[in-house]
């Protein structure tokens, strides 16, 4: 049978969708990072300075070794008065952490830097056990019971931001490879083929490599065109699906067909190096 004269390898759908996998993949890691400078870090500082208050506060309750109505009254009033986190507001705007020696941030409306929650105003449940008035807080606001291993400054914050925007402009660049892919192909009409966006005669073709050619390799031809050699590749163009009539392999064989010069395969390159 005589090979096609004229075919077009489009890219695959596999290539597009391995792309799109890696652009989600590297999408959504850009906005966690995001996510993790403007809430997650400072949310993490929250619960942190939040934990290491509720210690503290059950270590004071502990040393009053009383229970009396007079020093429980006391002690609510100083908790409804006191926040559980001292903070200030810096002239960015941004509320931080008072009293650490690098700037903490916290969450714009922070509620422990407003106020004690209730959980620290009965004396005796302190005096009990701190770690169950902890327990409840966190039940009841909907944090986790263990805080992060340490807090995060600003310097963590923008080192999250940088990782989004790398993540970002990858992205992008993902994107840009995509819509470029898209105007790609192999093609062969008549005597004139198209690799990507290079169109030659077959004639101007020197040496043809197919070490890497076909199922089970790369899927990865070379041409050498005026000197200048070609990647021709037939994995991301067409593909060697049987069920799709392998397009790539048919393209190949229908450059083959008119092709008279230099062609490099296995079996030549084991003869040369014997």
């Amino acid at each position: 049978m005589e090979a096609p004269h004229d075919i077009t390898c489009k890219p695959t759908l596999d290539t597009f969708v391995r792309l799109g996998i890696v652009l989600a993949a590297v999408f959504g890691f850009g906005l966690y990072f995001f996510y993790d400078a403007a809430i997650g870090y400072p949310k993490a500082n929250e619960i942190y300075l939040s934990h290491r208050a509720f210690a503290n506060l059950g270590a004071q309750a502990t040393a009053l070794s009383t229970t009396s109505p007079e020093a429980a009254q006391t002690w609510k009033q100083q908790r409804e008065t006191t926040p559980l986190i001292a903070a200030r507001r810096r002239q960015d705007g941004i509320l931080c952490a008072a009293g650490q020696k690098l700037l903490t941030p916290l969450p714009p409306d922070c509620p422990a830097a407003q106020s004690c929650p209730p959980e620290t105003h009965d004396l005796a449940a302190m005096q009990t056990s701190w770690n169950q008035c902890w327990q409840d807080y966190t039940q009841r606001m909907g944090y986790p019971i263990k805080p992060a291993e340490h807090l995060y400054n600003d310097l963590n914050i923008f080192e999250q931001r940088i990782a989004g925007w790398v993540c970002m402009g990858i992205s992008v660049l993902l994107v840009a490879l995509v819509l470029r892919l898209s105007r790609r192909k192999l093609a062969l009409h008549g005597d004139q083929v198209t690799v990507g966006s290079t169109t030659f005669p077959i004639s101007d073709i020197t040496c043809i490599d197919l070490r890497q050619w076909g199922v089970g390799f790369k899927g990865v031809a070379y041409f050498t065109v005026n000197g200048k050699k070609l990647r021709v590749d037939g994995m991301t163009y067409g593909g060697f699906s049987r069920k799709n009539g392998q397009p790539a392999e048919t393209f190949m064989q229908g450059v083959l067909s008119q092709y008279h010069g230099d062609i490099i395969d296995y079996e030549q390159s084991n003869q040369k190096d014997d």
